[in-house]
């Protein structure tokens, strides 16, 4: 076994040598298809696709990227053995929740090694640009639905998704541009860049009103303007503490949902399930009727706006995919951080990833590479960040 290894890895290495760009262009073509392939299972073209069609759209990536791994990257026996199993279980846990998600996240997470940050960076923004300008030309065009509602029975403000699922979805498409873009910047931007920022947060609050991604929005401007000093602050915070300080977080999450369940008449608990537009309602729900099982479970989850739905992350990981993949996610999160906080100049990642992690307590989108592009850079190449910033006065 190890002799064929390295057969296959000494003509892998002689044939990138020969076509340095073949891997890094077949991730980045499969991210983009991909990205596309999530996008419209987001957005109210899904209707005009079939079943068939979707499953195409993410198989052919996955495939593309299984070719990348065995092929064209450097793994020895063992780490392709861990790969295999781990999408075997992957694949039975999403099959039992009916959610893929996960299952082909994991392919692009794995996948992206070597490849350039940057690279990966302006393909997801890219992709998410010229699909939210296609959405909002079919649904302002009537093509597709513009869905719309209000915050309230008589509220007189409408909410926009502007050809995506539902408001929040658009807004949380309008975040995951803004972190990626401060990433791509190192979160050094010029006074034009900070002008278009805050006239992108009041465009996407505008139209969709929704307060979690604009209170995210401006802690991401907070990052910004004092990322100097928050660099100077992060010397002094170890790795163990950022670890153990997210994982009081996701139970906070888990506690206040419980919390609800026990005491919903609770001013305290109603005056936040208020301001979370009714989550804990959600997680009441769960709680009530659906027991955590070990391997997960299948949740008919209508949504809508209306109807059942498990906004927060953390709760779809434990409730539908079951308790391993929780541990699975855990683990996950303290490599993200053991990689990002070892290196100053890496900085600019983790801080993006503190917000998306904030945002998984209250938002589903963590599990959806077309929003969280933070898991695709843990081994992807992040020399970008080691070269000194040109012009940034």
């Amino acid at each position: 076994m190890d002799s064929i290894l390295t057969n296959w890895t000494t003509k892998a290495r002689k044939f990138k040598e020969a076509h340095p760009n073949v891997a890094s262009a077949l991730y980045l073509i499969a991210l983009s298809i991909f990205i596309v392939a999530s996008m419209i299972k987001n957005s109210q073209m899904f209707p005009f696709f079939s079943q068939g069609f979707i499953f195409i759209l993410e198989l052919i990536p996955a495939l593309m990227i299984t070719i990348k791994i065995l092929f064209l990257d450097e793994h020895n026996w063992q780490e392709l053995v861990i790969f295999f199993l781990m999408e075997f279980y992957l694949y039975m846990s999403s099959y039992i929740a009916a959610s893929v998600s996960v299952f082909y996240f994991s392919f692009f997470i794995i996948g992206a090694k070597d490849v350039k940050a940057e690279q990966i960076l302006k393909v997801f923004m890219l992709t998410n640009i010229a699909f939210i300008i296609v959405a909002a030309i079919l649904a302002l065009s009537g093509v597709i639905w513009n869905y719309s509602t209000t915050r309230s029975l008589y509220s007189p403000v409408y909410r926009y998704a502007l050809g995506m699922a539902y408001p929040s979805d658009y807004a949380a498409r309008g975040l995951s541009l803004l972190l990626a873009y401060a990433v791509l910047k190192k979160f050094r931007l010029r006074l034009p860049e900070y002008i278009s920022f805050i006239a992108v947060i009041f465009w996407f609050y505008l139209i969709t009103g929704t307060r979690v991604d604009l209170l995210l929005s401006l802690l991401l401007i907070v990052f910004l303007v004092a990322y100097p000093k928050i660099k100077q602050l992060f010397k002094k915070i170890s790795i163990k503490a950022v670890n153990i300080a997210m994982l009081v977080y996701m139970f906070l999450i888990y506690l206040i949902g419980f919390l609800f369940t026990c005491f919903p008449s609770n001013k305290i608990l109603s005056l936040i399930n208020s301001a979370l537009s009714g989550r804990l309602s959600h997680e009441q729900t769960l709680f009530q009727h659906f027991p955590i099982s070990f391997t997960g479970r299948y949740i008919y989850q209508p949504g809508g706006g209306a109807g059942f739905f498990i906004d927060a992350s953390f709760f779809r990981i434990l409730w539908m995919y079951g308790i391993p993949m929780l541990l699975i996610s855990i683990v996950l999160f303290f490599l993200l951080n053991n990689r990002f906080l070892k290196n100053p100049n890496y900085l600019p990642i983790e801080l993006a990833f503190i917000i998306i992690f904030i945002s998984a307590g209250i938002d589903q989108h963590y599990l959806d590479a077309s929003f969280n592009f933070v898991p695709l850079l843990l081994f992807a190449d992040l020399g970008m960040f080691n070269q000194k910033k040109q012009n940034c006065k």
